[in-house]
């Protein structure tokens, strides 16, 4: 009986972690995702099919330095081994871009986060749970 009870509990506590962590990992374009930032007057269609894969890992971005051109769509993916939970913020983007439209959840593994880079200029992302050694910078040429 009392093994019983025990175990009922363990499961009730599990599915309680795992409502609570849900947000967090919830896929691309749902609710979670940060709204898409909205084409600037005078800013030209995006055209380009290019797309650049990032991985997050303990601690690291990879690649750290990419260079794209206008409109690329970068794919962060955090790794299913990642025991430290990390995010994708922007600290530093070329004027009339919304940092706040660049910023994912926060976790360890399973999740993905995507944005279209429309303006040129630089672009640098940290964690900022472990700012001072995840850093991305992303260029974007014309």
């Amino acid at each position: 009986m009392r093994r019983a009870r025990r175990l009922r509990v363990a499961l009730a506590t599990l599915i309680g972690a795992t409502a609570l962590l849900l947000p967090a990992v919830a896929p691309i374009g749902s609710a979670g995702d940060a709204p898409k930032a909205p084409q600037a007057a005078g800013q030209r269609k995006c055209g380009s099919n290019e797309v650049v894969r990032v991985r997050i890992g303990d601690d690291f971005f990879a690649p750290r330095r990419i260079t794209v051109k206008r409109c690329a769509k970068i794919k962060w993916r955090w790794l299913p081994d990642n025991l430290h939970v990390h995010d994708v913020t922007l600290r530093k983007a070329p004027p009339k871009v919304r940092k706040r439209d660049f910023k994912s959840g926060t976790g360890s593994i399973g999740l993905r986060f995507s944005r279209r880079l429309e303006r040129p200029g630089t672009y640098k992302f940290v964690c900022s749970v472990h700012r001072t050694v995840m850093k991305l910078t992303i260029v974007v040429r014309r």
